[in-house]
């Protein structure tokens, strides 16, 4: 899909959620935190798209992000401890030509709040955010969807362990989401990962990569 696109794609779910937001801003109350779509401009082909649960929220940050990408990719200039976890595992350069997004759009402190939402109501951004999410996913077709968090990832489709660390813990799973392959893995900045865990999953994530080249220097020759 042309860049353009794909841009148009996703500045057509930025209107329609900002219009879907003022519809149960309402009905939201306390809980209206705004939301955020993008970490990044919509890169199409990227070598990861990086996929969260949700946008964290406070007051002060219910009225940013509401009407575009940020320039660059936050994962890669942010401090954020996501941020720094991210870069730690695939690098700058690398995170430099990826973006990301969440499974919901919108914002909440916590998944307790979140869940305060009533519950009819909460379901219904759910739906909205993941089939937008699709949509974002779909136009911007990366080479490999990497979830953040098992919990997401079991959430969001089916997958099979495909990397143990230490202790026989599972650090990343593997499936397909929205006609892509994808990756879920622990919560970077949530789940205590050992140094050793994380340097394992650095190499897992190299070998892909290298993986990917290889097999797209094989597209090229057939082709």
């Amino acid at each position: 899909m042309h860049n353009q696109i794909a841009e148009d794609i996703c500045q057509r779910v930025y209107a329609a959620t900002n219009d879907y937001y003022h519809q149960c801003e309402e009905a939201l109350g306390k809980y209206a935190l705004g939301f955020r779509i993008l970490y990044g401009p919509p890169v199409v082909d990227a070598p990861f798209l990086f996929l969260g649960y949700q946008p964290g929220g406070r007051t002060i940050d219910c009225a940013t992000h509401h009407e575009t990408w940020p320039e660059a990719c936050d994962y890669a200039t942010e401090d954020w401890p996501l941020a720094k976890q991210v870069r730690a595992i695939w690098e700058q350069e690398v995170v430099a030509r990826c973006t990301g997004l969440n499974a919901i759009f919108f914002r909440s402190p916590s998944i307790a709040d979140w869940n305060r939402i009533p519950k009819t109501l909460r379901i219904d951004l759910e739906i909205f955010s993941r089939k937008n999410a699709e949509r974002i996913v779909r136009a911007l077709r990366p080479e490999c969807l990497i979830v953040i968090g098992l919990g997401t990832f079991n959430w969001l489709t089916q997958s099979e362990p495909s990397l143990h660390g230490e202790k026989g813990r599972v650090l990343a799973r593997k499936g397909t989401l929205w006609g892509c392959k994808a990756i879920g893995t622990v919560h970077l900045s949530g789940s205590r990962i050992s140094r050793g865990d994380r340097e394992c999953l650095k190499a897992y994530f190299a070998a892909l990569q290298t993986s990917q080249r290889t097999e797209q220097t094989q597209e090229g020759w057939s082709a």
